[in-house]
């Protein structure tokens, strides 16, 4: 059986990070880990397969983050959960897990759904490099050239007349 203090420890020293995001953390998009107080966590009865156990034990999890008062997340990255239509009216995301007859491996299971959400959410291409872009504008010049010659061909063969 996991225990959630094992999985995401409480470090008292590191409260005041918790506050509000940092410079530091600005590459990563939201602070690390979650602190407890950013989500509420619920545990109600699992559907599906289980047997009586799933009918006598509330171990399908549900985490609630509120993501729009969030200072922990970076604003880029709550503005691109809110655009990608994931959020209710309110401005909460709601991650839910009952895959594991057991609670604590469901919670953890939110936890890791909530990172790695976080994660692709908060993701930001690497700046190309010279040799990239001028890569790039070789090809489109090929492109270009390649299209001339079809648009040359197709004019060249309307105009001539074929005896068949």
């Amino acid at each position: 059986m996991l225990n959630l203090k094992k999985v995401i420890p409480f470090q008292p020293s590191s409260c005041a990070r918790f506050l509000s995001l940092s410079a530091g953390d600005e590459s990563r998009g939201y602070v690390y880990p979650f602190p407890r107080r950013s989500y509420d966590l619920s545990h109600m009865r699992s559907s599906g397969p289980g047997g009586q156990h799933v009918n006598r034990r509330n171990t399908k999890a549900l985490i609630r983050v509120k993501i729009t008062g969030a200072t922990w997340i970076s604003e880029r990255t709550k503005n691109s959960i809110s655009e990608s239509g994931l959020l209710d009216k309110p401005g909460s995301l709601s991650i839910s897990s009952q895959g594991s007859r057991h609670q604590s491996e469901n919670t953890q299971d939110c936890l890791v759904k909530l990172q790695k959400l976080l994660d692709k959410h908060s993701y930001v291409p690497p700046e190309p490099s010279q040799e990239e872009l001028d890569e790039r504008e070789r090809q489109l010049k090929l492109r270009k050239e390649r299209w001339k010659q079809i648009e040359r061909t197709k004019k060249y063969y309307r105009n001539r007349d074929f005896d068949m």
